[in-house]
């Protein structure tokens, strides 16, 4: 087995392939992985030690090899310029059509929930693994983080979308 990356501990393509090489031996070196990938191997470390972005391509290879879908899933939200307007464009869609007291509401619902997400969190993650009964509040908790994750954009888009509210939390316009 290769050696854990300390660098890479947080890196979601690294713990993609950490989790893979549990399946599937050739994940667990970097230089297997890299040659099963057809990407560079220094280019895949410095793609798991956030040193650059991964290409789209190389993220849904990852995510087909790895069996793990998530990958694109954060890679449009996260990187690609389109999926991140695409997103944008949903909340300002939204806001339209929402007061700022509505998305306030929504967001503190959503945060109310926080404790009660946190400890099924702990209590399905302290063993290191999502067992066959876990997977049902895996589920409610991933869509509870959405939620929380959708009224916090929600607002972002609001204050976007105000010229005045803009003005004042654009950072680019003060020092």
């Amino acid at each position: 087995m290769g050696r854990k990356a300390s660098k890479a501990t947080g890196n979601i393509y690294y713990i993609a392939r950490i989790q893979a090489a549990e399946k599937n031996g050739i994940f667990t070196s970097r230089e297997k992985a890299a040659v099963q990938l057809g990407i560079e191997r220094s280019r895949l470390a410095r793609i798991e030690l956030d040193k650059i972005e991964p290409y789209a391509e190389e993220v849904l290879i990852m995510s087909k090899e790895y069996n793990a879908p998530y990958l694109c899933e954060d890679f449009c939200n996260n990187i690609c310029p389109i999926g991140m307007e695409r997103i944008l464009g949903e909340a300002k869609k939204r806001v339209k059509t929402d007061s700022l007291e509505r998305l306030s509401l929504r967001f503190l619902s959503s945060v109310q929930s926080i404790d009660d997400i946190s400890r099924k969190l702990v209590d399905i993650s302290k063993d290191g693994q999502v067992t066959e009964e876990e997977y049902e509040n895996f589920h409610k908790v991933l869509n509870a983080m959405d939620e929380l994750s959708e009224n916090i954009k929600s607002i972002k888009a609001y204050i976007d979308s105000n010229p005045k509210l803009k003005s004042r939390f654009d950072p680019d316009l003060h020092v």
